[in-house]
């Protein structure tokens, strides 16, 4: 079986459990996030737009399935990328105010010129810190993500930071600024606003 059907598999199964009515213990969640890439030496200078579609599962024992794609749309090219994720993570709250999250997947990326593809691994870390019921700050989030083959130069580690912000008690809004490199260099700084249902 090749990396990207057992992506898909895992995409497939996250979505599922994200979107199905069946009664699981634990909550569901559907997410889209906007992201405008900006030039790292120069933020009025743009690079791209990214789009990512998120479904996931939380157990109530803190155990995460989820899912994820992303399209991004290059701002000076016509050679567009796509990221297909699955991923598996645990939610740790400390206290009543600091909590931890973490996640390792595997995930397919692609380009359409050139038409390459390749398969890469993923790990994720967060801490998030309660401000009050409705606001939370997303303190530092850390992903380090590199090629399954060195020799497709997707060494990819991003740190961020950002709020969000409960709307109700199924839906929130969150901000977030993030800086990205590739291969030992600055790539780019990036913002983002996403939007979350839980049911």
């Amino acid at each position: 079986m090749s990396m990207r059907h057992v992506t898909v598999a895992l995409l497939i199964a996250s979505t599922t459990l994200a979107t199905s009515r069946v009664a699981i213990a634990g909550s569901n969640s559907i997410g889209l996030t906007i992201t405008s890439d900006r030039n790292p030496k120069n933020f009025t200078i743009p690079k791209s737009v990214k789009y990512k579609l998120i479904g996931e599962h939380t157990f109530n024992t803190g155990l995460i399935f989820g899912g994820s794609f992303q399209y991004t749309d290059p701002a000076f090219s016509e050679s567009t990328e796509q990221n297909l994720e699955g991923t598996v993570g645990y939610s740790v709250p400390l206290n009543s105010v600091l909590s931890l999250k973490g996640s390792a997947g595997i995930g397919e990326r692609w380009e359409q010129n050139p038409n390459t593809s390749f398969p890469y691994y993923v790990l994720r870390a967060a801490v998030a810190i309660k401000i009050n019921e409705d606001v939370a700050w997303d303190a530092v989030s850390f992903r380090y993500r590199n090629a399954f083959d060195s020799g497709d130069d997707y060494d990819t580690p991003q740190i961020a930071t950002g709020l969000t912000f409960k709307l109700d008690k199924q839906s929130s809004i969150s901000v977030k600024i993030m800086r990205d490199w590739k291969e030992g260099e600055s790539s780019g700084t990036g913002i983002s606003l996403g939007i979350k249902k839980r049911f």
